[in-house]
């Protein structure tokens, strides 16, 4: 009997030996990891847990001591603004503080990543979209929330990996650009930050920080967030042709398809912005197309180019070509040219 990819050797089939070597050596590998266990609510897929990124083809890098940022900070009794808060250049950069090299000690402020200090959350089921995350507290703007974690894979293994999810009928996936070159990926293992839903006009941002040498993504509210509401973020989804996925976020501004913005669906499809701030998707003239747009039904659609504009008819700008005998004038039935040895003009 066939068992499902949640139940084989963990990631041996996506993974392959280029990510990681052999099926044995990647579980070692997620094994050696850092794993929590959390109650999930009835219904929720399983999925392995963890605390802080996954390497499958190398390990965390190690800082060198000539690569640490130290800061100026000094801690004041006095001045609760001196442990590496908003003046500190490291914060300034994006960057955590080293621990041992903070001259503020146990009182640097800067450590948010390898501290783990969440806000707290907790799942829900929203309508329509899934399970989502909500604010179990009163969340301030800039605040940092959660660490996005996952599996840190290169971006030709994130294709390949979903090719295996779509071979397998994996419906929930999570994956999330870290770099250029890797990708998060969330699907097998990672923590309650995979839950947070899109939307056109999200609460929450991430945010890139280096901590100990590695590129980290952080979930950071972009206003007050009251406790209750739902956190999101802009997948700033990329469509790649296939089917189009129905946005249901319910902004203002909702762009109604996931990946409607980016280039590539805009030269398959006519997309245009009235004056209340919403995209609007028209079918076009040409051959038709079935998308898939969720929910069990299937739209037809039209490929369409971006229309081009009409020619002008306004007259052209004549053009002036000189010769040694003549002067002819494009565009125009008037011609002169100048008599031999006379500097008088006659026309014709």
């Amino acid at each position: 009997m066939r068992c499902s990819l949640f139940q084989q050797p963990i990631y041996a089939t996506a993974a392959g030996p280029s990510e990681g070597g052999t099926g044995s050596q990647t579980a070692n590998a997620y094994l050696s990891c850092f794993c929590c266990c959390v109650q999930l609510p009835e219904g929720v897929t399983p999925f392995i847990q963890i605390t802080q990124n996954v390497f499958l083809r190398r390990k965390h890098k190690k800082l060198k001591e000539d690569d640490i940022a130290i800061c100026q900070c000094k801690y004041d009794t006095s001045d609760p603004e001196s442990a590496c808060v908003e003046r500190c250049l490291n914060v300034l950069t994006n960057t955590e503080c080293t621990p041992g090299y903070c001259q503020c000690g146990d009182t640097c402020e800067n450590q948010i990543f390898q501290k783990r200090e969440y806000a707290k959350t907790k799942l829900f089921r929203t309508n329509g979209c899934g399970w989502g995350l909500l604010a179990d507290e009163n969340i301030k703007a800039g605040q940092f929330i959660i660490e996005y974690c996952g599996e840190v894979i290169s971006s030709e293994a994130a294709k390949k990996r979903s090719h295996v999810y779509e071979a397998h009928e994996v419906k929930d996936t999570y994956m999330i650009s870290l770099d250029t070159n890797y990708v998060i990926d969330s699907t097998r293992k990672g923590n309650f930050a995979r839950f947070l839903n899109h939307s056109c006009r999200p609460n929450c941002e991430t945010r890139k920080w280096t901590v100990l040498g590695e590129t980290r993504l952080g979930i950071f509210a972009m206003k007050d967030i009251s406790v209750g509401m739902e956190l999101t973020i802009n997948y700033y989804f990329e469509w790649c042709a296939g089917a189009t996925v129905r946005c249901l976020c319910g902004a203002a501004n909702c762009c109604i398809f996931l990946g409607a913005k980016s280039q590539q669906f805009k030269e398959y499809n006519h997309v245009w912005k009235d004056g209340t701030d919403r995209y609007k998707v028209e079918p076009s003239n040409r051959s038709h197309k079935n998308y898939n747009i969720g929910s069990g039904s299937t739209a037809k659609m039209k490929s369409q180019r971006i229309p081009k504009w009409k020619k002008s008819r306004c007259t052209p700008k004549r053009k002036v070509k000189f010769s040694s005998r003549k002067q002819v004038i494009k565009g125009s039935t008037r011609r002169s040219h100048q008599v031999r040895g006379d500097k008088k003009t006659k026309s014709l």
